[in-house]
Order: C-alpha cells, then structure tokens, then sequence
C-alpha cells in the first residue's frame, strides 16, 4: 500500500512540475498517468478502507492546485499578448510609406 502512496506522491508532483513549467501538453499525459495509478490504488484497498477519504482529499486538493497553475499560466499569457498589443511602433516615424513615384524632398 506505501508504494501505490509513494508513487501517487511522485506522480503528482511531476504534474505539478509541469504545470508550473507551462508545459501543458505534458500536463495532460501527466494526469492521466496519475488516474490511472489512483484507480490501480483504489482498486486495490478493501472496501470501506480509511484512506479511501484521505486519497480523496488528496485527488481534490491536486484538481485544485492544478485547476488554479493553469488559470494562473492563461492569465500571464493574455497579460503577455495585451502587453505586445499595446507597445508603441518602434521603427518609423508615422508619415505614410512613399510610393516609388513620389520624389524625397
């Protein structure tokens, strides 16, 4: 039972590393692997074990942790966008381009 725990452990800190990395891609493998070991886990605990809650608790608080670093990675990356939007034109000085007729004065 310790090492279903211990690795449910890992597994949910590499999603978390992941999340914080913004590698989101990855998240979703990531979550998915860790179902599948919680389902392998629970399956394998008698019925109406103790730490059948605890692993709930457990699988809540990593939704919300989760839910919450990749709201957090969208509202960074919007800020980002909005900041690029908004910059002033670096080259040019705002006059219209010529065309190859007009004569430079």
């Amino acid at each position: 039972m310790k090492t279903h725990e211990e690795e449910l452990e890992a597994l949910a800190g590499d999603l978390l590393a992941r999340v914080a990395e913004g590698r989101y891609r990855d998240v979703q493998a990531a979550l998915r692997e860790y179902c599948r070991a919680l389902r392998k886990t629970v399956a394998a605990l008698p019925r109406g074990d103790p730490s059948l809650a605890r692993l709930e608790t457990g699988w809540r608080q990593l939704a919300e942790q989760t839910r919450r670093g990749l709201l957090a990675g969208h509202a960074h990356a919007a800020a980002r966008l909005a900041r690029i939007a908004t910059r002033p034109r670096i080259y040019g000085d705002g006059s219209p381009p010529r065309r190859t007729w007009q004569l430079s004065a």
